[in-house]
């Protein structure tokens, strides 16, 4: 555990969980909140042995609410820092989640909306409860989404679908309806969500870390590669390294160890049978 004032920090086997701790403010962020997020990316991209994130928010009403209003009257009403605010603050956490080098999980429950589902966009996978709610509110501000909701949602779901979120302002959209539309990764039912959800981290979480991250980045840099030739160069580069890797190696050693073993105790069995039959 690490001492944080607005966040949860605990890593148990290959798992880390960050949660946001703020129940009481619906997990909503403040300045406090968004450093100490960027730290806790920034320290367990370099953890060797974790393989996946869990962000979550603690309290069970919401995942991540946005940003506290509270926070509005320092940051937003002056032009510079509300510029830090989004281009090093929310960019930063962006980009440490993005480029975290494990399996980001967002686990959502409650709700979660404005700057909460701009988190969750930042993740990998989005598994939530059904009774999760969902929304962006900028827009009825006269603002949009600044921590990289208005770009992320139309890369993260159809266009059509992701325009109706931006511009509705709505708050209610159902888990459903948002996996429906093609936002999440998969919706359980609340009475499920716990044993569902620990599934998927327990089967993913056994994956090597090293090639959960080699997976990672393939993908995501295949989309920006311009090319479906250029793709394929860079996974065949990709493939090449990880086979070379000496954790691979000692895989491969080991599955090629394993029909000798059989061979030579099927050789064993038979000649002991054969004795067997002269006896």
């Amino acid at each position: 555990m690490s001492n944080y004032k607005t966040i949860l920090y605990e890593i148990k086997g290959a798992v880390c969980s960050i949660t946001l701790n703020r129940p009481d403010r619906y997990n909503s962020i403040i300045v406090e909140m968004a450093a100490e997020l960027l730290d806790a990316f920034r320290k367990i991209r370099d953890v060797r042995d974790v393989a996946v994130v869990v962000l979550s928010g603690a309290g069970g009403k919401a995942f991540c609410t946005g940003a506290d209003l509270s926070i509005f009257p320092e940051i937003m009403t002056e032009h510079q820092s509300a510029l830090n605010w989004l281009a090093h603050d929310g960019y930063d956490i962006n980009k440490a989640i993005e480029q975290c080098e494990k399996v980001v999980i967002a686990k959502v429950g409650g709700h979660c909306i404005a700057g909460g589902l701009e988190l969750a966009l930042c993740c990998d996978l989005i598994y939530a409860k059904e009774s999760a709610k969902f929304g962006t509110t900028e827009i009825n501000m006269g603002a949009l989404p600044g921590w990289g909701g208005t770009a992320r949602i139309v890369r993260s779901m159809p266009l059509f679908r992701a325009r109706e979120i931006i511009y509705s302002g709505r708050k209610d959209y159902t888990a459903r309806e948002m996996y429906e539309m093609g936002c999440l990764t998969r919706v359980f039912k609340d009475d499920e969500f716990e044993e569902k959800f620990n599934e998927v981290v327990a089967n993913i979480s056994s994956k090597r870390p090293i090639a959960l991250r080699m997976g990672k980045e393939v993908m995501a840099k295949s989309l920006e590669s311009g090319s479906i030739d250029a793709a394929l160069a860079l996974e065949r580069m990709a493939i090449q390294w990880l086979t070379l890797s000496p954790e691979t190696q000692a895989a491969l050693a080991g599955f090629r160890k394993a029909p000798d073993e059989i061979a030579k105790k099927q050789k064993e069995a038979n000649i002991a049978s054969d004795v067997k039959k002269k006896e």
